[in-house]
């Protein structure tokens, strides 16, 4: 095992390192990317519009796609991944309209001049999450499900292909898989939040349903190379749970507590993922979910080192994060990015469970290219290590 590996194994062990692992990441078309491996279809959301709009191949796509994602990894000399998911491999292909404009079934689509990235003209055409499903038809999905799975596809070209060029250039990685199965109450339409308290049958069979789904695909991911597996789904807001503690625990803890034991099974560990104030359920979030590690730790909803270790959370789960991705990592300062990393790594080390330092959800549209690299930076001045090529 490499030393790269060794830190994250011992991280989340919640046993001390050589020093705190880094993570990472990178929204796709951020321009983190375009100094470290060009403009490409796979860096810049309007070269691969225009590509879609002319008929790029999957296998160019997916080749960059694939190279993007090594090279900024590599780059930054993270020590834990967790790689975007590939092109589809059979896409709709847009129109180009004008220079930064497209229509994609019918629907206007439009070059953003503050983040570059393409997004609808006008923002009240998006189906929202809680749009995606009709009642009448999930009902009868569900009713007549005979428990049946269709077979997995195969595994995910993206991380195989990095993982080729990580071993041909002698870099071992531990890489995190992301599935679900069906935890994200935040993401659930309103007629089903209306189930859990008056059709609590069809919430138990939609869990079911999702879990023979998720589980092969968790099963595939390890067995891909992934030592880690990052499952959930936001459960909480700003201002507590979504749902009552109560239905938390009488609905989603359950299947939270099947999909970690299938992980540990498998040999890998098991990392919540959420977005959120979760202090409301802390006991079944942190402690009876029997979870490894907790990512997007959101200190702007109050999920805090001083309580994190106050309430002996930070004593017995791995960390991963604590910096903030919503404010000062966005707006801050060079001062102020390093200070915050410095305090980060400064609680971490003195907390048990482990840490793995993080920009808490990810390096996304809002967060300038100039402070992520404040924090790499101030990351490695902390430890010593050689700076990064400007």
């Amino acid at each position: 095992m490499s030393a790269s590996a060794e830190r994250v194994a011992r991280a989340l062990a919640h046993q001390p390192p050589d020093h705190t692992p880094l993570f990472e990441i990178y929204s796709p078309y951020h321009p983190i990317y375009w100094d470290i491996c060009g403009r490409t279809v796979a860096t810049d959301a309007g070269m691969a519009w225009d590509a879609m709009a002319e008929g790029v191949s999957y296998e160019e796509m997916l080749r960059a796609t694939i190279e993007a994602q090594f090279l900024v990894n590599k780059f930054f000399q993270v020590d834990m991944v967790r790689l975007n998911g590939g092109p589809p491999r059979q896409y709709t292909r847009p129109v180009k309209t004008g220079p930064r404009t497209w229509t994609l079934n019918g629907v206007k689509y439009h070059r953003d001049e503050r983040t570059d990235l393409v997004v609808l003209e006008n923002p009240a055409e998006e189906a929202s999450y809680s749009h995606r499903y009709d009642e009448e038809q999930l009902r009868k999905q569900l009713e007549e499900w005979d428990g049946t799975v269709p077979p997995l596809s195969g595994p995910d070209p993206v991380v195989d292909g990095v993982r080729r060029l990580a071993q041909a250039e002698g870099i071992e990685w531990t890489y995190m898989g992301e599935i679900g199965c069906g935890t994200g109450v935040a993401f659930y339409p309103p007629f089903m939040l209306m189930w859990l308290i008056e059709e609590p049958e069809l919430i138990r069979r939609w869990m079911e349903y999702q879990m023979a789904h998720a589980f092969p695909g968790t099963r595939q991911l390890v067995e891909s190379g992934c030592a880690v597996i990052a499952m959930g789904g936001d459960v909480s807001c700003d201002k507590g749970p979504f749902i009552s503690p109560a239905l938390y625990r009488e609905f989603i803890l359950p299947a939270i507590q099947a999909h970690v034991d299938l992980i540990h099974q498998l040999g890998a560990k098991a990392v919540y993922t959420s977005d959120g104030n979760h202090w409301p359920i802390k006991q079944e979030y942190f402690f009876d979910s029997r979870i490894d590690g907790y990512k997007e730790v959101d200190q702007a909803a109050g999920m805090h080192w001083p309580r994190l270790i106050a309430e002996g959370v930070a004593d017995r789960i791995c960390i991963i994060g604590n910096l903030d991705a919503r404010h000062n990592l966005c707006h801050g300062t060079e001062e102020s990015i390093k200070a915050e990393v410095i305090a980060c790594l400064d609680y971490g080390r003195r907390s048990r469970g482990g840490h793995i330092i993080h920009a808490s959800h990810s390096v996304h549209e809002d967060m300038p290219v100039a402070n992520y690299r404040a924090a790499v930076d101030a990351y490695r001045e902390y430890f010593g290590l050689e700076p990064l090529p400007r």
